[in-house]
């Protein structure tokens, strides 16, 4: 089991860096600072722009997170700890939103705030050449410009109605709203995200293979994660209720108790 470590704390919510996320920063700044734009800055200049500019990207996530998190403390549901892993950034909340119209809010808060972030990263870089000395303007355009795509991308495909992105949450809340039942709308949510899943890892297969591009196969790895995701969280919802025998008090006297309620959620980006 990979380890998360504690960095410290934000808006009082703990913030952690699971040991998985390290090796996809590594990999995201090694690839910022040798695109064009960069990689003509040398190579210690480079990979300096990269680590900054990926530590820059993950503060996005973060901040993508902690909208879900300030949302959710608006309806009186508190977030344990916000986590940087290898698919990005989750926010683990002590209960599930109360109502259809507040698991709404705050499944759409995270994609809310990285669409603003993609519009400011968008006017930064319009305003580079004023501000930024000529040597590292490229550069800081070429960042801004990442940071926008990235950005935009984050808040698009997590609206994609597949549990359990934000979308799929939304889906989750439409659904509630309409049955009256949270746990039959999760599972219905949960079983468009395995097929939403399935069909992705099918689409990185066809493009590794057509495009012979390695990059693609990193489709596959998302997908399996998004369909382990809403497997584990659909069987969860399909398992009937343990039922645990108590002893009596008294000979004439017999009870039955239900154990297992959820206490928590976590939202992922």
């Amino acid at each position: 089991m990979f380890r998360a470590y504690p960095i410290g704390r934000l808006c009082g919510i703990r913030l952690d860096v699971h040991a998985s996320w390290f090796p996809i920063y590594a990999l995201i700044a090694a690839t910022i600072a040798n695109a064009e734009p960069v990689r003509v800055l040398g190579w210690i200049d480079a990979y300096a722009v990269g680590a900054v500019a990926a530590l820059v990207l993950f503060a996005s996530v973060v901040v993508h997170e902690l909208a879900h998190a300030l949302t959710a403390r608006r309806f009186g549901v508190q977030t344990s700890s916000i986590s940087l892993f290898l698919f990005g950034g989750v926010a683990t909340l002590e209960a599930e939103p109360p109502g259809p119209l507040a698991d709404a809010l705050v499944a759409l808060a995270g994609p809310a705030m990285s669409a603003a972030i993609a519009l400011a990263a968008y006017g930064a870089m319009l305003a580079v050449d004023p501000v930024v000395p000529v040597r590292y303007a490229d550069s800081a355009a070429a960042i801004l410009a990442y940071v926008t795509f990235a950005n935009a991308v984050l808040a698009t495909f997590n609206l994609i109605p597949a549990y359990p992105m934000d979308g799929g949450r939304v889906l989750r809340a439409l659904l509630w709203r309409l049955r009256g039942d949270r746990d039959r709308a999760t599972a219905t949510a949960a079983l468009v995200g395995i097929a939403f899943g399935l069909s992705f890892a099918a689409a990185g297969v066809v493009a590794v293979v057509a495009t012979r591009t390695w990059q693609f196969a990193w489709y596959v790895v998302v997908a399996g994660f998004l369909v382990r995701t809403s497997w584990v969280q659909y069987r969860a919802l399909r398992r009937p209720p343990v039922l645990v025998s108590v002893r009596p008090s008294r000979p004439s006297a017999s009870e039955v108790v239900s154990v297992g309620a959820r206490t928590a959620d976590r939202w992922s980006v």
